[in-house]
């Protein structure tokens, strides 16, 4: 199996990413409205539960995938000068990644335990 991207899974990716995407969102407004958090233990409660927990990592999973695939598109259609292209992509590859280790943090942290 390889690794390199074709376009048919980067497609699929990006709408199976997008969908869940949707699907998250649309449960997270409307879990908002109906029930909304009193207070912000209730809050912390509700984002460290379990399913909510993973359904959040998830997200953040699908939106990092769906935005490299999005953007590392758009660059190799327009980006022609071939190292200026690996450099974008290296540079959007550790923006990305670092986007990745902060949500991690966020999600594992627990009320402020970290700074």
């Amino acid at each position: 199996m390889s690794w390199q991207m074709t376009g048919l899974k980067a497609w699929l990716l990006q709408r199976v990413s997008a969908v869940y995407m949707a699907v998250f969102l649309a449960y997270f407004l409307v879990s908002l409205v109906v029930a909304p958090p009193r207070d912000y233990g209730e809050w912390q409660a509700w984002m460290h539960a379990g399913p909510m927990a993973l359904a959040s990592a998830v997200f953040f999973i699908a939106l990092l995938a769906h935005a490299w695939v999005g953007i590392r598109d758009v660059m190799l259609d327009y980006i022609k000068p071939f190292a200026l292209r690996v450099t974008l992509l290296i540079v959007l590859a550790l923006g990305l990644l670092v986007m990745a280790l902060w949500a991690i943090r966020i999600l594992l942290t627990a009320g402020g335990a970290a700074a």
